[in-house]
């Protein structure tokens, strides 16, 4: 196990990141990750140092590494940018925040989707990131169940590109399962996911603000997994990889985050691809 450290090989700062999704660079020789906290791109090597930061890579209006919780517009507070993925080919990244941004729209209720803005950048084989070509909004569901107790909510929790175009997206909906904050209980639902039809709001600084809004084309998503459908406590799932061939097939592996609570789990589950979704 490796620490991810700053330029000078020394830890963090207290309330300088909230690491949340790791990719591997198209050569397999460093790693850009997401964070909640700052900057929300980094590139570092395999032993935890920091090569390079991306922060001046996401546009302004997503006020990223900004008060959130005092701006009007942007990433909310807890909501920011929660996964990232390199394509097969090695050409681009896509990372993705939880919910919407405040000038976009609301985040998930209980009979309304949330925005999310997906973004795609060029991507070098040794994880130099370059040029912003796509913005796309990808509607995550409304909350799937609610709960007197307190938290309900829904959001994007991770994202893995089985090609230039086509992500499995996971969606993480959690809820107040008793008084206080004393446990929770999740929904969990993973979607194959195509940008190819959707319209690129690449320099669109509110979805409000767009003519003939109406008219703009949401990111497909079509049912791949419903954990509901498997067990009855998934878990915090916010991480999926590619998992080992089983008897030939593709297979992917998903983790659940404990979130440091001790009646939280770390939890894996590994599905076959029986059906060649993944090819």
């Amino acid at each position: 196990m490796k620490e991810l450290t700053d330029e000078q090989g020394l830890s963090f700062k207290t309330q300088e990141v909230d690491g949340e999704s790791l990719a591997l660079t198209p050569d397999k020789k460093n790693l850009l990750w997401t964070s909640e906290l700052g900057s929300p791109l980094r590139l570092s090597s395999l032993d935890g140092k920091l090569i390079k930061d991306y922060a001046d890579k996401v546009p302004a209006w997503y006020n990223a590494g900004g008060d959130l919780k005092k701006a009007p517009e942007g990433l909310r507070n807890g909501l920011t940018f929660e996964s990232s993925t390199v394509t097969p080919s090695g050409k681009f990244v896509y990372i993705a925040a939880e919910s919407a941004l405040k000038q976009d729209g609301n985040i998930s209720t209980t009979v309304s989707s949330s925005p999310v803005r997906i973004l795609k950048y060029t991507v070098q084989s040794d994880g130099n990131v370059g040029e912003l070509v796509g913005e796309f909004i990808y509607n995550v569901d409304p909350i799937p169940q609610v709960t007197k107790h307190g938290v309900n909510d829904n959001g994007l929790a991770e994202m893995l590109a089985i090609s230039d175009d086509k992500l499995l997206i996971t969606e993480r909906a959690g809820r107040n399962a008793s008084e206080g904050f004393n446990d929770f209980d999740f929904t969990i639902k993973t979607y194959l996911a195509d940008v190819s039809q959707a319209s690129n709001i690449k320099g669109e600084k509110s979805l409000n603000a767009i003519e003939k809004k109406n008219l703009l084309q949401p990111v497909s998503k079509k049912m791949l997994i419903d954990f509901n459908d498997y067990t009855k406590a998934p878990d915090c799932i916010e991480a999926m990889t590619f998992g080992p061939l089983i008897n030939g097939k593709k297979s992917l592996l998903f983790v659940s985050d404990n979130n440091f609570q001790p009646y939280q789990a770390n939890k894996f589950f590994v599905f076959v691809d029986d059906n060649g979704v993944l090819n």
